[in-house]
Protein backbone atom coordinates (compact mmCIF):
# COMPACT_ATOMS: atom_id res chain seq x y z
CA UNK A 1 0.00 0.00 0.00
CA UNK A 2 1.38 3.46 -0.73
CA UNK A 3 1.49 6.55 1.09
CA UNK A 4 -0.35 9.22 1.12
CA UNK A 5 1.06 12.52 0.64
CA UNK A 6 -0.32 16.09 0.68
CA UNK A 7 0.32 19.54 -0.33
CA UNK A 8 0.01 22.77 0.65
CA UNK A 9 -3.13 24.44 -1.43
CA UNK A 10 -2.27 27.84 -1.14
CA UNK A 11 1.06 27.30 -2.58
CA UNK A 12 -0.58 25.73 -5.62
CA UNK A 13 -2.70 28.05 -6.11
CA UNK A 14 -0.26 31.12 -5.71
CA UNK A 15 2.13 28.65 -8.51
CA UNK A 16 -0.76 28.91 -11.06
CA UNK A 17 -1.87 32.70 -9.93
CA UNK A 18 2.03 33.72 -11.35
CA UNK A 19 1.57 30.85 -14.45
CA UNK A 20 -1.81 32.78 -15.18
CA UNK A 21 0.25 35.73 -15.62
CA UNK A 22 2.43 34.87 -18.12
CA UNK A 23 2.83 36.62 -21.42
CA UNK A 24 5.32 34.74 -23.50
CA UNK A 25 4.51 32.39 -26.25
CA UNK A 26 5.03 29.10 -24.32
CA UNK A 27 2.24 30.52 -22.18
CA UNK A 28 -1.12 29.52 -25.04
CA UNK A 29 -4.35 29.71 -24.27
CA UNK A 30 -4.59 25.91 -23.79
CA UNK A 31 -2.14 25.48 -21.47
CA UNK A 32 -3.65 28.06 -19.01
CA UNK A 33 -6.94 26.12 -19.50
CA UNK A 34 -5.12 23.31 -18.49
CA UNK A 35 -4.36 25.29 -15.42
CA UNK A 36 -7.66 26.64 -14.60
CA UNK A 37 -8.88 23.03 -14.56
CA UNK A 38 -6.53 21.26 -12.34
CA UNK A 39 -6.77 24.38 -9.33
CA UNK A 40 -10.65 24.43 -9.94
CA UNK A 41 -11.06 20.96 -9.04
CA UNK A 42 -8.32 21.10 -5.74
CA UNK A 43 -9.64 23.84 -4.93
CA UNK A 44 -13.82 22.90 -4.91
CA UNK A 45 -12.47 19.51 -3.86
CA UNK A 46 -10.53 20.80 -0.87
CA UNK A 47 -13.51 23.17 -0.25
CA UNK A 48 -11.41 25.85 -0.42
CA UNK A 49 -12.67 27.91 -3.79
CA UNK A 50 -13.43 31.25 -3.24
CA UNK A 51 -13.82 32.33 -7.06
CA UNK A 52 -11.50 34.58 -9.65
CA UNK A 53 -11.23 37.70 -11.52
CA UNK A 54 -9.88 38.25 -14.97
CA UNK A 55 -6.47 39.84 -15.22
CA UNK A 56 -6.97 42.46 -17.36
CA UNK A 57 -10.50 43.80 -16.12
CA UNK A 58 -8.61 44.31 -12.87
CA UNK A 59 -5.84 46.18 -14.35
CA UNK A 60 -7.50 48.24 -17.17
CA UNK A 61 -10.77 46.60 -18.37
CA UNK A 62 -12.84 48.25 -15.56
CA UNK A 63 -12.14 51.68 -15.65
CA UNK A 64 -12.66 51.76 -19.21
CA UNK A 65 -16.10 50.21 -18.89
CA UNK A 66 -17.05 52.67 -16.76
CA UNK A 67 -15.24 55.33 -18.79
CA UNK A 68 -16.87 54.24 -21.90
CA UNK A 69 -20.36 53.85 -20.13
CA UNK A 70 -21.08 50.45 -18.96
CA UNK A 71 -22.19 48.53 -21.97
CA UNK A 72 -23.71 45.15 -20.99
CA UNK A 73 -23.56 43.52 -24.31
CA UNK A 74 -21.81 40.79 -23.99
CA UNK A 75 -19.56 41.18 -27.56
CA UNK A 76 -18.76 44.62 -26.59
CA UNK A 77 -18.21 43.69 -22.92
CA UNK A 78 -15.84 41.05 -23.00
CA UNK A 79 -13.31 43.49 -24.84
CA UNK A 80 -12.66 45.17 -20.91
CA UNK A 81 -12.94 41.59 -19.25
CA UNK A 82 -10.05 39.99 -21.65
CA UNK A 83 -9.16 42.51 -23.57
CA UNK A 84 -7.82 42.25 -27.17
CA UNK A 85 -4.96 40.17 -28.76
CA UNK A 86 -3.32 43.79 -28.92
CA UNK A 87 -3.43 44.35 -24.90
CA UNK A 88 -0.81 42.81 -22.55
CA UNK A 89 -2.29 39.71 -21.73
CA UNK A 90 -3.75 38.95 -25.72
CA UNK A 91 -7.18 38.55 -24.95
CA UNK A 92 -7.12 35.46 -23.15
CA UNK A 93 -10.09 34.34 -21.28
CA UNK A 94 -7.71 32.69 -18.51
CA UNK A 95 -5.51 35.28 -17.81
CA UNK A 96 -7.17 35.28 -14.49
CA UNK A 97 -6.28 35.70 -10.55
CA UNK A 98 -8.04 32.67 -8.09
CA UNK A 99 -8.26 33.59 -4.16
Amino acid sequence: MKNKKTFDVQVFKQYVNEQLTRTDNYATEGFKSGLCVALEEILHSTGNYNGYNDLYWLEEGCKKWWDDGQTEVWDEKKVYIYGTSNSKYGGCKYARRYY
